[in-house]
């Protein structure tokens, strides 16, 4: 139940922090990094459990929940489940197949990569499916530009994990 009530204040707090601030019209994508540390919470516990493997099906629902909450910030259900839950459920296979530690330059570069991932199936969702016109070009400057803006703070807050 605690862990529930600090995930609930943590994704309260990433939701406000993401829709206030923001610099000359550039939103932050911090809600992938709700993500990416409840996958590095979930596959790797502070105590080891016995050869259990954890199932998918939790992370999948925390993928869907945060998504649900974007997607009613923005007004528009669908794009942002799409978006979440595929990235995550990527992000858990790449962890089920890395069976070595991970550096802080492998994070960054996954975070990293799976923010650009993640607001490009966002954006191109939004450009096909509700008609919005954006250029290849300024969607790709701006998802590599939110995927930098998210090495800090995700690095910040993995600290010593897995």
């Amino acid at each position: 139940m605690k862990s529930i009530l600090r995930w609930s204040i943590f994704i309260f707090l990433t939701f406000l922090i993401e829709k206030t601030f923001t610099i000359e019209g550039l939103n932050f994508n911090f809600s992938f990094l709700l993500i990416y540390l409840f996958v590095i919470h979930y596959f790797f516990p502070k105590v080891e459990q016995k050869k259990i493997e954890p199932s998918e099906l939790l992370p999948i629902l925390f993928f869907i929940i945060v998504g649900l909450l974007e997607d009613l910030f923005q007004g528009i259900l669908g794009p942002a489940v799409i978006s979440k839950s595929i990235t995550g459920y990527l992000l858990i296979l790449l962890i089920k197949q890395l069976f070595f530690h991970w550096t802080e330059l492998f994070k960054a570069i996954i975070i990293c990569i799976f923010t650009i991932i993640d607001e490009i199936i966002y954006s191109l969702i939004m450009i096909y499916f509700f008609n919005i016109s954006l250029d290849y070009f300024s969607l790709l400057k701006l998802s590599f530009i939110k995927g930098l803006s998210n090495i800090p703070f995700g690095l910040i807050l993995s600290w010593r994990k897995p």
